[in-house]
C-alpha cells in the first residue's frame, strides 16, 4: 500500500483518486470544493484541510490549468513534501509551466512527471484512461503501477514536457474530427439520408481505420498509392456539385488540391503531408 496526496478531486480527479482507493492505496485528498470533497469522501478518499497537510512521497494533481498547477506546486507544496517525493501531475496544462514546475520540483529535491490524460470522466471512471507521460523514465516506471490503477495504457514519450506536447497534439486532432464529424452529419440531413443508418456505413468503412492505414506509411512518406490524390479530387469534386463543404472540409479540400497541383497526383491521398510541412519531390 502506498500513501499518495491527490491534489484536485473534480470529475476527473475524483474518479481517479477512488480507483488508488480501490487498488487498496490510502489517498490524502484536497480540494477546495465541498461538492467534491463529500464524493471523494463516500469513495473512500481522506480529505484533508489544504496542501500543507500532505507530508507524503507520492502525490497527484488533476487541476484545471496553468494557473491553479502554479499555484498548487509552488505556492508550499513542496516544502511540505517528504524528501525525495515523486509529483505525476496529471492535469492538461502548458508545456512551458509544466517544465517550470519540473525544474521547481528538482531544486527543492523532489522528482516531477507530467502525466496528461486522453479520455473523459466516463474514461477516468471505468478505470480505462490513457497516459501519456513525460519526464525520467525511471519516475516512470515507479508511477506506472499507480497509474495503472486507472489508465488501461501508460506510454513513456519522452522528457518532462513531452506528456503535455503528445496531449495537445491529440486534443487538436481530436477537434478536427470532431467538426468534420458534425459536418458530415449535416450534409447527411441536407441529402435527406437516414443519419443513424449512414453513421452505421461509416463505423464499417475506412474512417475508424484511418490510423491504421495511413498514419504508418504518411510518417515514413510512402506515398504509394492505395487511394490517389487524384481520384480523391475527383470525389470531392462531385461532392463539391452538391453542397458547399464546411470550414473544416473545405480546408481539407484545399490542401488535397494544393497536392494534385504540386505533382502528387498519382500518389497516395498520405501525400497532403508533402504540402503541409511545403518539402518533398513528387514522382516523376
Amino acid at each position: 500500500m502506498t500513501t499518495i496526496g491527490f491534489v484536485g478531486l473534480g470529475r476527473m480527479g475524483g474518479a481517479m483518486a477512488a480507483h488508488l482507493v480501490g487498488a487498496g492505496h490510502q489517498v490524502l485528498g484536497v480540494d477546495p470544493s465541498p461538492e467534491a470533497r463529500d464524493a471523494a469522501e463516500s469513495s473512500g478518499v481522506e480529505v484533508l484541510g489544504s496542501i500543507s497537510d500532505l507530508t507524503v512521497s507520492v502525490v497527484m494533481s488533476s487541476l484545471p490549468g496553468d494557473a491553479q498547477a502554479t499555484e498548487v506546486y509552488m505556492g508550499g507544496l513542496f516544502e511540505v513534501l517528504e524528501p525525495d517525493t515523486l509529483c505525476i501531475d496529471l492535469s492538461t496544462i502548458g508545456v512551458g509551466t509544466s517544465q517550470g514546475i519540473a525544474a521547481t520540483a528538482g531544486r527543492a529535491g523532489h522528482r516531477f512527471i507530467d502525466c496528461p490524460v486522453s479520455g473523459t470522466s466516463v474514461h477516468a471512471r471505468s478505470g480505462t484512461l490513457a497516459v501519456m507521460a513525460g519526464g525520467r523514465a525511471g519516475d516512470v516506471e515507479e508511477a506506472r503501477p499507480l497509474l495503472g490503477a486507472f489508465a488501461s495504457s501508460v506510454h513513456h514519450v519522452g522528457p518532462n514536457g513531452a506528456g503535455l506536447e503528445m496531449k495537445l497534439i491529440t486534443n487538436r486532432l481530436l477537434n478536427a474530427h470532431v467538426v468534420a464529424i458534425a459536418e458530415a452529419i449535416i450534409a447527411m440531413e441536407g441529402a435527406g439520408l437516414d443519419t443513424a443508418l449512414c453513421l452505421e456505413l461509416l463505423r464499417q468503412g475506412a474512417v475508424p481505420r484511418l490510423l491504421d492505414y495511413k498514419a504508418g506509411p504518411m510518417s515514413m512518406r510512402d506515398h504509394t498509392p492505395l487511394f490517389t490524390v487524384d481520384l480523391m479530387a475527383k470525389d470531392l469534386g462531385l461532392a463539391d456539385e452538391r453542397r458547399p463543404a464546411g470550414a473544416v472540409t473545405e480546408a481539407a479540400v484545399a490542401t488535397l488540391r494544393r497536392a494534385r497541383d504540386q505533382g502528387w497526383g498519382a500518389g497516395d491521398i498520405s501525400a497532403v503531408i508533402e504540402v503541409l510541412e511545403g518539402g518533398g519531390t513528387p514522382p516523376s
